[in-house]
This record gives C-alpha cells, structure tokens and sequence, in this order.
C-alpha cells in the first residue's frame, strides 16, 4: 500500500512540477522581432495588401496627370510658296500655325479625381497597417504557443523518464519476489500513461512549429 501510494505522489508531483514550469523566461524578444519581420517579408496575404497599396498608390499619379488632357495643342504648316486661298490676308495660311485649346470640363473634374484616388490610397494603406498588426499578433501568439509546447515537453519527457526508473526498478524486485504483481502492473501503467502524454507533447510541438513555420516563411533553424 505504501508503495503504491508512493507511485501518486510521483504522478502528483509530475502534474504539479508541470503546473510551475515557465517558459517567460525563454523568450527571445530579438528573435521574436526576427519572425514578424520574416512574416511581414514572406507571407503571402501580406504581399497581397502591401501589392494594393502600391496599386493604389500609383493611381494618384495617374489621376494628377488628368490635368494635362485638358490641354490639346495643334500645328499647321504651309510652304511660304504655297497659293493662297484667301487672298485678303497674305499669311493666313503659309507658314507654321500653333493652336492651343482648352477644355474646362476636364480641368474641373480632375481635382475629384485626384482626390478619389488619395482616398483610395489612404484606404489601401489602413487596410494593410491593420494586416501587419493582425499578423504581427499571430506571429507573437504562434512563438508563445511554441515555448509553451517546448516547456511541455520537457516537463513530460523527465516525467516519463521519472516513472520509468521507478517502474524498472519495482520490476527488478518483482522478478526477486520482493513486490507484488499488482504494485508492478500499476507502476507500468503509470509509466505507460506518462509515456502517453510525453508523445502527445511531442506532436504539438511539432504542430506548434510548423504553424510558426507557415508564418515565416522560414524553418525555425535556419533563423539565427
């Protein structure tokens, strides 16, 4: 009875160890800085808002250049040898003759224009100023996510590795007759419970990385 109670307290003591394991203490705030700007460089929805401010952008210019269609200019060359269709005014028609016409309706519209692509523009910008907080926020939550898992791990792996010493040892006494079978079969089964959670910390961690990963852009070892 002692023994098994001890094997409990074990278990207990694994829970409460993972319970006040931190991992605060682990982050790498310049790393962390590292995987926005690698998030903010690769992602591609990212790519995809920036892309429609610069479209945008670009608009303006376009819309501003609108001014010069209100302005038309002509030309008219005759030969100073030509004939003369009127012949009241020797110089009506030889000779270069420059015209220049202006449309005020253009000029009226364009500074609308001009305007309706600012806003355009300011509205692509916003749009992509709020992306690049959303995904810095996802990039931050991610790499928590990852330290937390990490931090799991290691607390499950010692616990598994804990329990398996103890079974081990209770089976070396069973085999000389000095503990009981029960007491061995419950010590296997916590250790094979421990066993248990210490994979299942294993696959989320690897979940965790590669929705890290997906962010970046980048396999977390290749960033330094």
């Amino acid at each position: 009875m002692i023994r098994i109670s001890l094997f409990f307290i074990i278990l207990l003591f694994s829970f409460n160890t993972y319970a006040q394991e931190s991992f605060i203490g682990n982050i790498n705030y310049m790393l962390l800085e590292k995987y926005v700007d690698l998030a903010k460089q690769n992602y591609p929805k990212r790519k995809m808002y920036k892309a429609s401010e610069l479209s945008a952008k670009a608009k303006i210019a376009v819309a501003r250049a609108t001014y010069l269609d209100a302005f038309t200019a002509s030309y008219n060359y005759s030969p100073t040898n030509a004939s003369k269709i009127n012949t009241t005014n020797n110089y009506t028609l030889n000779g270069l003759q420059l015209g220049i016409f202006f449309n005020m309706g253009i000029l009226f519209r364009t500074p609308a224009f001009v305007r309706q692509a600012k806003e355009e523009h300011n509205e692509k910008f916003y749009q992509a100023q709020e992306y690049d907080i959303l995904l810095t926020s996802e990039v931050k939550k991610n790499y928590y996510e990852y330290l937390r898992e990490a931090a799991d791990l290691k607390v499950k792996a010692q616990t598994y590795t804990d329990n398996k010493v103890a079974s081990d040892g209770l089976r070396y006494k069973f085999e000389k007759g000095e503990t009981s079978l029960d007491d061995y079969t419950k010590a296997k089964t916590i250790t094979s419970y421990a066993n248990s959670e210490r994979l299942l910390a294993e696959l989320n961690l690897l979940k965790a990385k590669e929705s890290l990963e997906a962010l970046i852009g980048e396999t977390l070892e290749n960033v330094k």
